[in-house]
């Protein structure tokens, strides 16, 4: 049970039975809420801890540093012993115990969410309200700015129905490293040496490659780079990496880019046996809602990108129960995973609490001192979830999805990409209830499982299904979209190819040869900003 405690002081001085009969071996756990300084609810609140919580106190609305006590792990699974900075989007209140009940979240070292037994039924008691998931999110935000008001309600959720929750089957990481050729250096990067820290530390490596790029790839290269025992791949990232090159606006420039890009990969596999994912990384982290359709049309598997928000109105679509979810799937029906610099361990281990795949980004300067950092923060990644894989991107993308244990025995299943791999891993029941987010119906032309047609329903948004698997099976489901004319891919003028040409080639001058001076690095970079010539948002 859920209550605020407005409710709860009115419920304590009702006549009757009342809360007592609920403590009677009825309730097993009790959320109180939006706790506030009001006389009532303090009463209510000494009362119904025996005391263990004496006074409620607000907390200043400024910046604060949120802590989850490492003791709190049996509630909190990944979060346990991590923190985050920032603020309460409404005020909040700290409680003051007067004996030491469970500290699961403190902000500033005051307890803002704690636990105690009441009779059989545990009560955990939070100072700050319920956040809406309805409410829209500004893209300057994300949900980090929303942490210190979602972290609780979910710990709570996901604690008291650990299997009837939405949660993933799985948890997985994968580290992107942009721009990189495929030559044996680039930058600061040395693929032996990344080869080597990989296989020493259990990660794996996805390069988002500029498919522009492709052309210069050999053979030679190719083999040793991307050979079968190392976990590094390679996506797409851009088609030019021209400045913000996937925002336009213009239908058919995007579709040309999105097939020109896809044709370069597929052209580079042909020449030089180099595999490739379907997965796109747009330049600069920046795109337009008309990108997404683009990529859908041309059949990439997904985007990955450090923002899920495109650049236009459609920002406001953006509710903060989309960002819950392992992928934004509001444009189109397509699947945009968020991915993050590993900046703070708490956003990776939030990823993982929420069953999102955890994928990092990085660039090839962060290896400039070696990679000793990268292994310290897979190693606290491997702390957070001991059971953390490493799949190929495009791998962990296929099996990405949330499931829950029905009443009825069954596995309600949400998928998020248009080809997914079902996997009965529990080894219990065999029939799956699927369901994947389709706001345009009419793309759809049929859905098929292990390459044959099945019945299927769109209703309000949302495809359905179901399939069997006996346990340790895997089906296979494909979404089929219409057919259409696929523009071919052709050249955008000799003027926009001379400007492509000199930009990769200053873009490497820079990687290769200033980034081992940082003088002069700087000094380019400050050029750069002030010619206007950089992807910087600013």
């Amino acid at each position: 049970m859920a209550m605020s405690a407005a409710t709860l002081a009115a419920a304590s001085q009702g006549s009757g039975p009342g809360l007592e009969k609920l403590f009677n071996g009825i309730l097993s756990e009790l959320l109180v809420f939006a706790c506030t300084g009001a006389p009532e609810e303090q009463l209510a609140l000494r009362t119904l801890s025996a005391g263990e919580v004496s006074t409620v106190v607000p907390l200043e609305l400024e910046r604060q540093s949120f802590f989850i006590p490492l003791e709190s792990s049996p509630y909190c699974r990944q979060l346990a012993g991590l923190g985050f900075s920032g603020g309460y989007q409404e005020p909040a209140f700290a409680f003051h115990p007067a004996r030491p009940a469970d500290r699961i979240l403190t902000a500033n070292g005051r307890p803002v969410f704690v636990c105690f037994m009441r009779g059989s039924a545990q009560v955990f008691l939070l100072g700050g309200p319920l956040p809406s998931v309805a409410q829209p999110v500004r893209a300057e935000d994300g949900i980090e700015s929303h942490y210190a008001g979602l972290t609780p309600p979910l710990i709570f959720l996901r604690h008291c129905f650990p299997e009837s929750c939405w949660h993933s089957p799985q948890s997985t990481a994968r580290l992107i490293v942009d721009d990189p050729l495929l030559a044996m250096r680039y930058g600061l990067l040395e693929y032996e040496k990344l080869q080597a820290s990989m296989q020493r530390n259990r990660y794996g490596t996805t390069i988002a490659f500029i498919p522009w790029n492709a052309w210069r790839t050999t053979r030679q290269n190719a083999k040793q780079i991307l050979g079968q025992d190392s976990n590094l791949s390679i996506c797409i990232h851009g088609c030019d990496h021209t400045n913000h090159e996937f925002q336009s606006l213009d239908e058919g420039l995007l579709d040309a880019k999105a097939a020109l890009a896809m044709a370069r990969m597929e052209a580079q596999q042909t020449r030089t046996g180099a595999p490739f994912e379907p997965v796109m990384v747009f330049p600069q982290g920046r795109f337009s809602a008309p990108a997404i359709q683009a990529l859908r049309a041309n059949h990439y598997l997904a985007a990955v990108n450090t923002t899920v928000f495109p650049a236009g109105p459609e920002t406001a679509e953006i509710a903060l129960g989309d960002l819950l979810r392992p992928a934004v799937t509001r444009f189109s029906g397509f699947p945009i995973f968020p991915r993050h610099y590993p900046r703070n361990p708490f956003d990776s281990a939030f990823d993982i609490f929420l069953g999102k795949p955890a994928l990092l980004v990085e660039h090839h300067h962060f290896f400039g001192a070696g990679f000793e950092a990268m292994e310290a923060i897979v190693a606290g990644l491997y702390k957070v979830e001991p059971s953390l894989s490493w799949p190929s991107l495009s791998g962990q993308l296929t099996r990405c999805c949330l499931q829950r244990v029905l009443p009825s025995g069954e596995t309600d299943v949400m998928f998020f990409t248009r080809r997914f791999l079902l996997e009965n891993r529990e080894g219990r029941g065999d029939r799956f209830l699927l369901e994947k987010h389709e706001p345009d119906a009419e793309l759809i032309a049929g859905v098929t499982v292990d390459g044959a047609a099945t019945p299927y329903s769109i209703e309000n948004g949302t495809l359905r299904l179901e399939v069997q698997a006996q346990p340790g099976e895997h089906r296979v489901i494909e979404i089929v979209d219409r057919k259409r004319a696929r523009r071919r891919p052709s050249s955008l003028g000799m003027v926009y190819n001379a400007h492509v040409l000199l930009r990769r080639g200053l873009s490497e001058f820079r990687d290769n040869t200033l980034a081992r001076h940082e003088g002069l690095l700087k000094a380019a970079q400050g050029i750069a900003r002030a010619l206007r010539v950089t992807g910087d948002r600013r």
